[in-house]
């Protein structure tokens, strides 16, 4: 999760953690603790990271958690 979140950022042109910190309006040190695993943002800061950098929480923070069955939608 938080490698997938790094290389967004950085793919995306946000190589300096505090030009992006500020943009989604939290401190650098705050954010790395994000990337590092130490803490875990609330959903409208995790939406704001997501729409930063042009995608879905689900990309940004769940999708390499997902397996197979979780990703395909099943009819009940």
């Amino acid at each position: 999760m938080r490698r997938n979140l790094r290389q967004q950022r950085v793919a995306k042109g946000y190589t300096d953690v505090e030009k992006f910190s500020k943009k989604i309006g939290i401190s650098a040190s705050y954010y790395y603790k994000i990337e590092q695993g130490k803490r875990t943002p609330g959903i409208i800061l995790a939406k704001k990271i997501a729409d930063t950098l042009n995608q879905t929480v689900d990309e940004i923070f769940f999708e390499e958690q997902l397996d197979d069955s979780s990703k395909t939608k099943q009819a009940i």
